[in-house]
């Protein structure tokens, strides 16, 4: 690798860091309130998606066990 495309590799991380720093100057971030009611959401919507998953597992199983033992 030549010294010139050591120094453009330099540039341009160089040139990628500001632009990230200038990015994240933008980023208007939550308050605790707002952290708090997001946090809240999450786990309300995770835990009604994983008693559904387990509501349909459940029947689907028990209707497996009834196919399964009348044919047995």
């Amino acid at each position: 690798m030549h010294e010139v495309d050591g120094d453009r590799v330099v540039e341009r991380i160089s040139r990628f860091v500001r632009e990230v720093r200038a990015e994240m100057r933008k980023v208007v971030w939550p308050d605790r309130r707002q952290t708090t009611a997001f946090t809240i959401v999450v786990l309300a919507s995770t835990a009604f998606i994983a008693l559904l998953i387990w509501g349909f597992d459940s029947l689907l199983n028990l209707l497996l066990g009834l196919i399964i033992h009348v044919n047995a």
